[in-house]
């Protein structure tokens, strides 16, 4: 579905607001060497990152200025596309469920 590469992009879904701005600027921080699109909707973004999207919960606690938790960032992300994986210090989603 026009991605020539045949490389799935995956990512969340979020919610604007700083919550929103945050995770994407962490995930440009997180994620440099991977190609990435946000698509701006009237409330939300759709972000997508070729093959996998790594957020760090330090990453996204630094461009937020206070500390928060994976919940936090549910909160905010209503949907998301890929196999996610949840740890305590990062969230990954990836193209493939291996």
């Amino acid at each position: 579905m026009g991605n020539d590469s045949g490389v799935r992009s995956v990512g969340p879904v979020m919610k604007k607001g700083d919550m929103g701005d945050a995770v994407i600027e962490a995930i440009y921080e997180d994620n440099s060497d991977r190609k990435i699109e946000v698509e701006e909707h009237a409330s939300y973004f759709r972000i997508k990152v070729e093959g996998e999207c790594l957020i760090k919960i330090e990453t996204v606690s630094e461009m937020l200025g206070s500390d928060i938790i994976f919940s936090d960032i549910e909160a905010s992300m209503p949907s998301f596309e890929g196999f996610i994986r949840v740890e305590t210090d990062q969230i990954r989603f990836l193209s493939k469920s291996a």
